[in-house]
């Protein structure tokens, strides 16, 4: 209800107990005198700091709105007694005031047309991360609405992304201090999702301190994610090469440990030639025969239940290939990935979650499996977010009806017996 609205009430109000005669300018005004002294006696004998807070108290807080109702009331009827036009007069005020005190710092306000213009809005923290206008289109191409989040000290930032022309806004933070921008970029994202909760948002900075704000709003259907900017990843690149080549590394020594088996268990053979012909070289054949069976049972020992089977005799190394061949190619088998599945455990999280967010929870399939895809920390398409609904709508938690609505009777009938209790 406007103020013209709350104007004609009161006419028709006053008119239907005949209080017409009575409501002239000089009655109104003292009765607006009187009820604005009852409001004032609410905090007479209270500290300021004590008024601050006056409204927690239940009881408190209803004074003050049946006392600032009557002020309002009788100012109301005393503007529509004397046809003052009540939006104009303070526009003209504003202007005035304005003249005589000097603003101390200009602090943007937010269009809410500009807020709840459909598709992608983009709020740059521009503190944390500079892209140019051409960087921030490659990173976000779908940008509609640009909000850039600056410091006092970061000037002509609306020229900077000019492409955009009246779609960016910049919004210069009210007053410095630690995460200050955070927490003004954090109201803004609020506001835009009250003003225009379909749209995507997209908040572009490298501050990971924003993601526990973004899970929220994921757990509460609204689409949003952050993009970071200029974050150096060649390194993890070489990285991964290094890793690589550790890898190698390993079947070359097998391949060399192969090559000193095979000398190692070629050599006894050549040995026991000596011992079999002249007793004199038995000393030497002592000499060389540690060589001839540890080598053969170190390399026997680590092979796999396949090569058990095979006896080897002396100078045979049968069972040596069959167990270093294969480790030989440096392939390291694959282990299959864990196949996704949703648990009992799971969908009584996101039962509890859906039970928690009340009046905010998906109304339609979409924004539902959006829901399920961040609980699940799922990709898009995966088979699990599909899953986890048919297991909702059969145990009756989740009805989607003809129109494509979603109903959760589960915690509509309980929100229901709850209202018959009290």
């Amino acid at each position: 209800m406007n103020l013209g609205e709350l104007q004609a009430e009161l006419r028709h109000f006053a008119a239907e107990r005949d209080w017409q005669p009575f409501h002239t300018p000089k009655n109104l005004t003292t009765a607006l005198m009187v009820e604005a002294a009852e409001l004032a006696e609410i905090f007479q004998w209270q500290t300021p700091e004590e008024s601050r807070t006056a409204h927690e108290d239940a009881a408190a807080k209803q004074r003050i709105g049946e006392e600032v109702a009557d002020v309002l009331l009788y100012l109301l009827q005393v503007a529509d007694h004397c046809q003052i036009d009540m939006s104009q007069a303070v526009r003209d005020k504003l202007a005035r005031n304005a003249v005589k005190y000097p603003a101390k710092r200009v602090i943007p306000r937010v269009s809410p047309t500009r807020a709840s213009v459909p598709g992608t809005h983009v709020l740059l923290d521009f503190e944390n991360v500079q892209p140019s206008d051409a960087e921030l289109r490659a990173l976000v191409p779908d940008a509609g609405q640009v909000w850039v989040f600056h410091g006092p000290h970061q000037r002509e930032v609306e020229k900077r992304f000019a492409s955009f022309g009246t779609g960016a806004t910049a919004v210069p933070i009210s007053k410095s201090g630690k995460n200050a921008l955070d927490f003004h970029l954090s109201f803004y994202m609020g506001y835009i999702a009250s003003r225009n909760p379909e749209s995507a948002m997209v908040v572009v900075a490298n501050d990971k301190g924003y993601e526990p704000m973004l899970e929220h709003a994921k757990a509460m259907g609204f689409v949003v994610r952050r993009q970071p900017h200029g974050e150096v990843k060649p390194p993890a690149k070489k990285a991964a090469a290094k890793k690589v080549a550790a890898k190698k590394a390993p079947a070359k020594k097998v391949a060399a440990k192969k090559a000193a088996t095979k000398k190692a268990v070629a050599k006894p053979v050549a040995a026991k030639k000596p011992v079999a012909k002249t007793p004199a070289s038995s000393s030497a054949a002592k000499k060389a025969s540690p060589p001839k069976v540890v080598p053969a049972k170190k390399a026997e020992a680590p092979t796999p239940a396949g090569a058990r089977g095979v006896a080897a005799g002396p100078g045979k190394v049968l069972a040596v290939p069959a167990a270093v061949a294969p480790s030989g190619t440096g392939a390291v088998p694959a282990s299959p990935s864990p196949k996704k599945s949703v648990s009992d455990a799971d969908i009584k999280r996101i039962t509890e979650n859906l039970r928690k967010v009340g009046v905010n929870r998906p109304t339609k399939p979409a924004a539902l499996r959006r829901l399920l895809k961040s609980l699940l920390a799922a990709e898009t398409g995966d088979a699990s977010i599909e899953v986890a609904l048919d297991k909702l709508v059969a145990a009756g938690t989740v009805v989607i009806n003809a129109e494509s609505d979603v109903k959760y009777p589960l915690f509509e009938s309980a929100a229901g017996a709850g209202a018959g209790a009290s």
